[in-house]
């Protein structure tokens, strides 16, 4: 019995060791991302008609309270990556992970416009801005040469948030309401992804002993380069004031933004825009046809 448990924990060590932690770290960021959907407006957008026939407001008055709620959780997006740098992102992602899971609950049960306001403030800040902040910068702490590999294994929990959320949401919506489909996502947040951060999450390869983009031990000077790879040069880094002084910075930041409001608009309005075509979001999901309780 005793040189088994030594074989098995032989086996694991020596698993761990082919395997580079950080590639664990690219999935737990994507599902960061992934569960950063019930922020994201293409899940917001399935809830706008139910909101619409619910309370009887106007898709104007709806649309201008998430565009306010959208800009004023963008402007504190800046002191969320303060808090990200001083606390770390383990801590971060777990607890920005419980209050947003009890956001997607306190947006199941708006009654009034103010509500609706505070649920759309919450629900950008903490998933659309935070819950996508949050694994980038923690999975460029582990990778430096294979970063670009990384972060497009990372980015594929965002397509497929993308492919599932408005598909979800809507089967939500017509077998219940769109106050389960909240809750549905506030218990997944806090059952799935809060303890894969908790237990999962480490902010820095130096924290296991190993070095960015592959495995090697601090404490032993003996082992050899993961995938025969070499430990990369270390990188420039710059201040938030010196990276402002470069036309860089301020060209990504145009490509990266104005496409971004274009495609929120649109977004957030398909479903008005599916129906202006004669198109109904059920008949691209077939079994949401059941048990409808409204019409879009």
């Amino acid at each position: 019995m005793l040189f088994r448990s030594w074989c098995r924990i032989d086996w694991q060590k020596k698993t761990f060791q082919r395997i580079y932690y950080g590639w664990f770290i690219v999935f737990i960021g994507g599902l960061g991302i992934f569960f950063s959907g019930p922020g994201q407006t293409y899940s917001n957008s399935a809830f706008i008609d139910a909101y619409i026939n619910d309370f009887g407001w106007s898709r104007t008055e709806v649309s201008s309270l998430y565009s306010t709620a959208t800009l004023i959780a963008g402007l504190i997006m800046m002191f969320v990556g303060r808090f990200i740098d001083r606390y770390g992102q383990r801590f971060m992602m777990v607890t920005v992970g419980t209050i947003f899971a009890f956001a997607c609950f306190f947006n199941s049960i708006v009654t009034n416009m103010f509500m609706l306001a505070i649920g759309f403030f919450l629900v950008r800040l903490l998933g659309q801005g935070t819950m996508s902040l949050i694994p980038n910068t923690l999975v460029a702490q582990w990778f430096v040469k294979k970063r670009g590999r990384a972060f497009s294994f990372m980015t594929m929990g965002s397509f497929i948030s993308a492919m599932l959320f408005p598909i979800i949401n809507t089967w939500l919506i017509q077998t219940w309401n769109w106050q389960a489909a909240w809750q549905f996502w506030g218990l997944m947040l806090l059952v799935v992804f809060v303890p894969f951060a908790l237990f999962g999450v480490r902010n820095r390869p130096e924290q296991m002993g190993l070095e960015p983009d592959g495995l090697k031990s601090s404490q032993d000077e003996g082992a050899e380069p993961v995938m025969g790879t070499t430990l990369p040069e270390s990188e420039e880094d710059w201040t938030l004031k010196e990276a402002m002084r470069t036309w860089a910075f301020w060209g990504i930041l145009i490509s990266v933004g104005i496409p971004a409001m274009i495609n929120t608009g649109i977004t957030f309005h398909i479903i008005s825009i599916f129906d202006t075509n004669g198109l109904s979001p059920y008949k691209i999901c077939p079994g949401c046809l059941s048990s409808s309780s409204f019409n879009f």
